[in-house]
């Protein structure tokens, strides 16, 4: 398996519990998100709803990117 697979299996595996459990790790709010990546807390919002909201949205493949890159680059800098 090459790097780029590795990578591209590791961002395929990001969810909103991934998302939830490294923003414990980093001692982030939802805040924080909002102001570090320019995401609205409306999308936040939905994105964590409970899943039987009818307006909660799924994470795209862009986003699971944009998440994966974002704690990775917290990661690099402890």
């Amino acid at each position: 398996m090459s790097n780029s697979e590795k990578v591209l299996e590791k961002i395929s595996g990001v969810t909103t519990e991934w998302i939830n459990d490294k923003m414990h790790e980093y001692g982030l709010k939802r805040k924080d998100l909002t102001a570090e990546i320019g995401i609205d807390k409306s999308y936040l919002s939905l994105l964590f709803a409970k899943p039987e909201n009818p307006r909660k949205i799924q994470l795209s493949k862009p986003m699971k990117a944009m998440f994966f890159y974002y704690f990775l680059s917290k990661e690099l800098k402890k």
